[in-house]
């Protein structure tokens, strides 16, 4: 486990459920729902589904409105535990859920024992449920997990392995704190600033070696078992995942994309230069690998696909709110401009992976090779809630240059290998093949519409290869070919106005 992955600390919320904090908590939840979610949301109908999700704490309770009146009524073993007028806006609802809430605590050991965070849980995840697959609850410790993930944390650059001694270092990281001090793979943590860590879980060390930047610790190691343990002190720095990953196979430089965090554009300019310097002239073309690449931060996809494009559409997004219809589109500066490209995808490819290959594939700059994307194709607003909670709320539909959406259908990629035995087979096909077929699929996949999602899919279904990569190889011999480049780069662009 890295000793810098995603959680800082424990949070300082208190866990007794207090009127005050809670109804600040829903009023900004519920009002984020009702004015900015992607589609129109009868507030008041998901606050009373969200209210039965209080089962979870205590199964004989139930929410229910009356038909004869509108007054709504929290239940307990079928009686009336409290009963209260409806409301009207988000504001009303929060203090209508907070009385109801409180009532049915002085009814029920379980509600009046739970914390308040498993009652935000329980409420907020039942109303996601109902809105669609990507809109969810982060409690505030996994919301910190995930606001790490994005943004980075305070740690030393180490990875570290449970040990009967405290934790066993398995990995460090150049140029990070624990490089510095002179921490070695293989060192054992038996203390951390004189506390002993011996059967800690993981988790409780990770949160421990993790903290304020700038700050100190004092690490006691054991280096070899002969010897006294050695003191070394540590400051923790910034650090933010690696999410970018440079090798040269041949004259092909081969970048693998795990994720977009903050620092993804950064280090795709650091792995392309590299690339370029050590090729040079050899460089024949660049292998942007996002398959199994869930996405991440969507302005960080948006200018990695901005490097290579001069100009041009690179996506469009699309919601209720007025700030939801976002064009964003190529400035003129451009790294490797004569550089052929090509895109490695698959089906779990997804978000931010997809605004990569849909654009350089629209404005052909790039070849997409392997199976249909996932179709993740909704930008989520990330809203931070009084309790350090969030609330990821779907808000826009993203939409590739030449218009098609990619919500559910996802990317059809240029040269499908779904189907594919070899990669010598389907090089000659390109050479001697005319695309009828990549024409064809490429306009049914921009056409399709809601009643048919299912069928772009179907031409390239995501089938992975064993033994081989398949993709890997297709992609270096049409790199390698610059003709044919051109020839299948030309297959997939759309034409003018479509």
């Amino acid at each position: 486990m890295s000793a810098g992955c995603a959680k800082i600390g424990v949070a300082n919320v208190p866990d007794q459920f207090e009127s005050a904090a809670a109804i600040e908590v829903f009023d900004a939840g519920f009002a984020y729902i009702q004015d900015i979610y992607i589609d129109t949301a009868d507030i008041g109908e998901l606050v009373l589904i969200g209210l039965n999700g209080l089962r979870r704490i205590e199964p004989a309770l139930a929410a229910v409105k009356s038909d004869a009146s509108d007054e709504v009524a929290l239940l307990i073993d079928g009686r009336a535990a409290a009963q209260t007028k409806l409301a009207s806006s988000a504001a009303e609802w929060a203090s209508t859920a907070v009385h109801l809430i409180e009532s049915g605590r002085t009814a029920s050991a379980a509600l009046n024992a739970a914390t308040a965070e498993s009652i935000y849980a329980s409420i907020f995840d039942t109303m996601a449920d109902q809105l669609d697959s990507y809109t969810r609850y982060s409690t505030a410790e996994a919301a910190r997990e995930e606001r790490a993930k994005r943004d980075g944390f305070g740690g030393i650059g180490a990875s570290i392995e449970a040990h009967t001694d405290g934790a066993l270092i398995s990995k460090i990281k150049p140029g990070q704190p624990a490089y510095i001090a002179g921490l070695m793979k293989g060192d054992r943590i038996l203390a951390i600033d004189d506390f002993a860590i011996s059967g800690m879980p993981l988790r409780g060390i990770v949160n421990l070696l993790r903290g304020p930047v700038r700050t100190e610790l004092l690490l006691t190691i054991r280096r070899d078992a002969r010897e006294e343990p050695l003191k070394v002190p540590v400051t923790r720095t910034h650090i933010v995942e690696q999410t970018v990953f440079m090798e040269v196979d041949r004259d092909f430089a081969y970048i693998r994309l795990t994720s977009f965090n903050q620092d993804t554009l950064r280090e795709m300019r650091e792995a392309t230069d590299q690339a370029e310097v050590t090729l040079g002239a050899r460089l024949r073309g660049l292998i942007i690998d996002v398959r199994g690449n869930p996405g991440g931060l969507l302005d960080q996809a948006v200018k990695v696909a901005d490097l290579f494009l001069a100009t041009g559409a690179i996506l469009r997004t699309r919601g209720r709110h007025p700030r939801s219809y976002q064009y964003f589109d190529a400035d003129n500066h451009v790294i490797v401009p004569k550089i052929p490209i090509a895109v490695l995808l698959d089906g779990a490819s997804a978000s931010a992976a997809e605004i990569i290959a849909s654009a350089l594939q629209d404005q052909g700059r790039a070849i997409v090779v392997g199976a249909s994307s996932f179709g993740k194709g909704t930008v989520q607003q990330v809203l931070r809630l009084p309790n350090d909670g969030e609330l990821i709320l779907t808000w826009a539909r993203m939409h590739a240059p030449s218009g098609y959406v990619l919500n559910r259908y996802g990317v059809l990629p240029t040269i499908c290998t779904s189907r594919m035995r070899d990669s010598a087979t389907a090089i000659a096909a390109l050479i001697t093949g005319k695309g009828e077929s990549i024409r064809r699929n490429l306009k049914i996949r921009r056409r399709a519409g809601t009643d048919d999602a299912d069928r772009p899919k179907q031409m390239c279904p995501w089938q992975p290869h064993e033994g081989q990569d398949l993709d890997l190889q297709i992609a270096e011999g049409v790199l390698g070919k610059r003709e044919l480049y051109e020839k299948v780069l030309a297959f997939a662009k759309p034409r003018a106005g479509s």
